[in-house]
């Protein structure tokens, strides 16, 4: 059994440049959707087919001694996410919060108010975590050399 990489490299073109980071369009590969790591990556499936007009972009983190600027051609590394933990993580964890804090004020108070204050709020602490954590994982992305 074969395992698919955890980053794949696309090429792009800077559309803006910030001293650590960059906004790239994608551009359309020939094979889109057909490589083994596709199926994890999702940017494929945003390409609308390759019509003119529907590339991604996408924010890239840029080493700092590579001078950038609009319009440069780059290669860019991204990190392959899985869909599945993606679902868990984004939809389940916060139900579970909220049905958590919704039962928990059940069980102290039995008080509706309560209960819907818990609830929404663990469901916010789910989500502020979940924002957090992404945020100080890094970008997804990352350009790796001027081409």
């Amino acid at each position: 059994m074969s395992q698919t990489p955890e980053f794949h490299t696309e090429t792009g073109k800077v559309v803006e440049a910030y001293r650590k980071r960059a906004i790239v369009e994608l551009e359309a590969p020939a094979d889109a959707g057909k490589r083994p790591e596709c199926g994890r990556c999702g940017l494929c499936a945003s390409l609308g087919g390759g019509r003119a007009g529907t590339l991604p972009e996408l924010r890239a983190a840029a080493p700092p001694d590579l001078r950038l600027a609009p319009g440069d051609r780059v290669e860019v590394r991204l990190r392959l996410a899985s869909p599945g933990k993606a679902a868990v993580l984004l939809l389940g964890l916060p139900l579970a919060a909220f049905a958590g804090g919704v039962l928990g004020a059940w069980w102290l108070w039995k008080s509706e108010a309560a209960m819907m204050a818990c609830g929404f709020g663990a469901l916010a602490a789910a989500y502020l975590a979940l924002y957090l954590v992404d945020r100080a994982r890094g970008a997804r992305a990352e350009i790796t050399r001027k081409l």
